[in-house]
């Protein structure tokens, strides 16, 4: 795929797993200081 159009996708899928309770947990975490506890959601 060209690197414009995987660019877009990428940018896509974060926005989609940055709204994941873990990712914020994980990003609280590494802010924090403190081992991450993921539950898979």
């Amino acid at each position: 795929m060209p690197q414009d159009q995987g660019l877009q996708y990428e940018a896509a899928l974060f926005g989609l797993l940055a709204a994941t309770q873990d990712m914020q947990e994980g990003m609280g975490a590494f802010l924090e200081k403190r081992a991450a506890q993921f539950k898979g959601l």
